[in-house]
């Protein structure tokens, strides 16, 4: 069994986790849109997948992606894959189109699971697909020829007898990259463990929590936070279909929910609701993974003191594993984002990797302290992962600094990456399908102060000489039919040309970015914004 810093975990897989779990019977694992998953039938039921997809021609190593909102049927299709060592790709449910069709082929799957609801998005990427998978789809459609995804249970309930090792693959994460396509990152069973190690430092985690997540199965951060963190210490992981601003307190209160994890808009939009007496009438006691940037510090602050609920700041991507760097109840350092209290290095670099001293913003960099921890590599995409890993760190593409006591203060993103309600948006994706457009010369995206925290995203774009004038509205529908709905630029400007840099020619984002919001069109409120 390999140890996690000195400590010699349950497990060292999710199939021998899920295992090992069983003993716990009846108890609740997962409730999700109130269905409820014990930890008894979290077992038996995904050797049951395990087998048929098995029969299904699924083997060691093989791909299965989902297109599903979260459910109880997609924790059984991913603990099924982990009992027979093959990958689990869980696919954003915003996905449209050429996006859909990249991330499919990408996976280059061989079984996907989609929700009824779902499949006129899919039918529509289907002829940019290189390869077509086995289809099942859960709930009843007429308009895809595919199997029902009941025949995906029934199988024999005995545990598959397959080697899975900690190192082996588990699941691809997709996660947006700052200069190119989304891409998949390749996660190790034991990646999961460690995560969820660590997941219980923060958390003080006990068998007695109750975990109310808001994210969703295609996050790192839903995965984690609501399925595998609770499954290591014997917890209870509630999940929904959306985060609800109107029932989010309901739900908390219903299950006794104990430890929460909103992100930026979320903490914002609670806290533009009206005040109640009832606010503090819950069992909430800390929120963990609210990552650096997301939202407002004094927002932050006003909603520890309105909910009485401890809000534990975190610096963490996929690529490095959730909760890398935190705070603690036990050490919080006002500004900052933590420490990695053991679990990784942190060192904050100039352009050139030359290292900075203590209090000098820079290119943040990591490497874990612990084997195995951290992505195996990007998909398909050798080269940005010996690029991302140069010099033997992680380069975040995140910019930051370290006081002299060693505590993270995250500064923000490079240009290319814009952060809108949790997700990350590729400047490079949305640029690509502006560019498409007949009448576009050149584009450039970038990210604008959003009301509830994070950014949205404003595209500049320059016309074709002869091709305009053209309703700024056509580009934001031209997007809609393309792209996932958080992708698409909120606002739109009009240029002759670009700022540029005096050594590339590239351009110049941080002074687009600079400008702000300024004269554009706003395509939530359908009209021009003066400056």
């Amino acid at each position: 069994m390999p140890r996690i810093l000195g400590y010699e975990p349950h497990a060292s897989t999710l199939r021998e986790l899920i295992a090992l779990r069983a003993g716990l019977g009846s108890k609740p694992l997962l409730i999700c849109r109130d269905d409820v998953l014990t930890y008894a039938e979290a077992d038996r039921r995904s050797n049951e997948v395990a087998n048929r997809l098995l029969e299904f021609g699924v083997a060691k190593g093989d791909v299965v992606a989902t297109f599903m909102y979260n459910s109880l049927p997609q924790a059984l299709i991913w603990f099924g894959c982990a009992k027979i060592g093959a990958i689990y790709a869980p696919l954003n449910v915003s996905l449209v189109k050429d996006d859909l069709a990249y991330s499919l082929n990408d996976t280059n799957a061989k079984l996907l699971v989609l929700d009824a609801e779902l499949v006129p998005a899919f039918n529509a990427s289907r002829a940019a697909l290189t390869r077509e998978p086995l289809l099942f789809v859960l709930g009843r459609t007429t308009e895809l020829q595919a199997l029902p995804f009941e025949r995906l249970l029934g199988g024999s309930a005995a545990l598959p007898d397959i080697e899975v090792r900690p190192t082996d693959p588990a699941a691809i994460v997709y996660t947006g990259g700052s200069t190119s396509m989304p891409k998949g990152v390749l996660v190790s069973h034991f990646y999961y463990v460690v995560a969820a190690v660590r997941y219980g430092e923060i958390a003080q985690a006990t068998a007695d929590d109750v975990h109310f997540a808001n994210s969703h199965f295609f996050h790192i951060g839903g995965q984690q936070f609501g399925v595998t963190g609770p499954l290591y210490h014997g917890m209870t992981g509630v999940m929904e279909k959306w985060f609800s601003v109107s029932r989010y307190l309901d739900v908390a209160r219903k299950y006794g929910a104990t430890v929460i994890d909103p992100i930026g808009t979320m903490i914002a939009a609670l806290m533009n609701r009206p005040a109640s007496p009832t606010d503090r009438q819950h069992k909430m006691r800390v929120g963990v993974g609210i990552a650096s940037g997301q939202v407002r510090r004094e927002v932050r602050d006003g909603f520890e003191r309105r909910f009485g609920v401890t809000l534990l700041e975190v610096y963490s991507m996929t690529e490095m594993g959730v909760l890398l760097c935190s705070e603690r109840l036990h050490d919080r350092r006002s500004g900052s984002c933590g420490r990695p209290h053991g679990w990784a290095e942190i060192c904050i670099v100039d352009q050139d990797d030359n290292p900075l001293p203590a209090g000098t913003p820079g290119h943040i960099l990591l490497r874990p302290k612990v084997l195995n921890s951290s992505m195996m590599r990007y998909v398909n995409k050798p080269q940005e992962t010996i690029a991302a890993w140069r010099n033997l760190w992680y380069h975040s593409s995140d910019l930051g600094y370290l006081d002299a006591d060693g505590y993270l203060h995250f500064v923000g993103r490079e240009a290319h990456w814009v952060r809108k309600g949790g997700e990350n948006v590729s400047a490079f994706e949305v640029e690509k399908v502006i560019a498409g457009h007949p009448a576009v010369l050149d584009c450039a995206i970038v990210g604008v102060p959003a009301e509830l925290g994070e950014e949205d995203v404003k595209a500049y774009i320059q016309l074709k000489p002869g091709a305009g004038p053209i309703e700024p509205g056509a580009f934001v529908d031209y997007c809609r039919e393309r792209i996932a709905f958080f992708k698409v630029p909120r606002y739109v400007a009009f240029v002759d040309g670009f700022p540029r840099t005096m050594t590339k020619n590239e351009i110049a984002r941080h002074e687009l970015r600079a400008r702000g919001i300024g004269r554009a069109w706003d395509a939530r409120n359908g009209r021009w914004l003066e400056e």
